[in-house]
């Protein structure tokens, strides 16, 4: 009876640390804290997570994320129940709205990945990011994202070096902590033209019913029409729809 307890306990904290690395890449002893064990504790259960391709280590930096076996699992899931689908009726709203084109993005590695758009019923209109991967430090939507990320993560980040992509993208680690802690503070990221000449794009934070950030919510389009003087219409329409996602993803904790 005493092996079949500690197999359960085990199976436990291996599946709380798969959420916790589901969540965001994270290192050893962030990992660790968030789950309540022991350093050497969380170690070994990575080290047998990792094996059996649950989760993969980025050797370069020192972060866990999750591997290819999950990955797999979780792509034959019916799409009905994928945060883009649950997202769809909102960001089909959101888009019809703004006049703007409407997206959904998550973490992926050091990058932000698109997983759903609606365009803006607009002859001129910004392209189709869907399945696309961005530096987060060059959209509003990877920003969102980083803001909620646990410092060591964020070091990690910042400490490999950041390129520009246009004139006006941010690199300075100086600057990108402080535009972190205000857009953690005011749940909302803006950039303009850092990404690519043309676009800007305003983006909010989705929650789980943990009180995660697990996705991006974002309104872009053109810079000559976007945003003009509505900077706070945009922010409260799209953080309306965030919360809308964030209530259907359940009660926070």
């Amino acid at each position: 009876m005493r092996f079949r307890v500690a197999t359960v306990q085990s199976v436990g904290r291996a599946f709380a640390l798969l959420e916790a690395v589901g969540d965001e890449p994270s290192s050893l002893t962030e990992l660790a804290r968030r789950v309540s064990l022991p350093i050497s504790t969380a170690s070994r259960l990575l080290s047998t997570l990792e094996g059996l391709g649950a989760i993969e280590r980025l050797d370069d930096v020192g972060l866990y994320r999750i591997g290819p076996s999950i990955l797999k699992m979780a792509s034959s899931i019916d799409s009905s129940t994928s945060l883009a689908a649950l997202a769809m009726p909102e960001l089909e709203a959101l888009s019809a709205a703004t006049g703007e084109s409407a997206g959904l993005c998550v973490a992926a590695g050091y990058t932000a990945q698109y997983l759903a758009q609606i365009d803006a019923n607009r002859s001129v209109q910004v392209r189709d990011w869907v399945g696309v991967r961005i530096p987060m430090h060059l959209t509003s939507g990877g920003l969102v994202l980083l803001a909620h990320w646990p410092t060591d993560a964020v070091d990690s980040f910042l400490e490999r070096g950041l390129h520009a992509q246009t004139t006006r993208s941010k690199t300075d680690p100086v600057q990108i902590r402080a535009r972190l802690v205000e857009i953690r503070e005011i749940g909302v990221a803006w950039t303009l033209e850092e990404f690519e000449v043309g676009i800007s794009s305003c983006s909010v934070p989705v929650f789980n019913g943990f009180g995660e950030a697990v996705a991006s919510l974002s309104v872009h389009g053109p810079s000559y029409r976007y945003p003009k003087n509505s900077r706070q219409k945009f922010e409260g329409l799209a953080k309306a729809a965030a919360r809308h996602i964030t209530e259907l993803l359940g009660p926070q904790a």
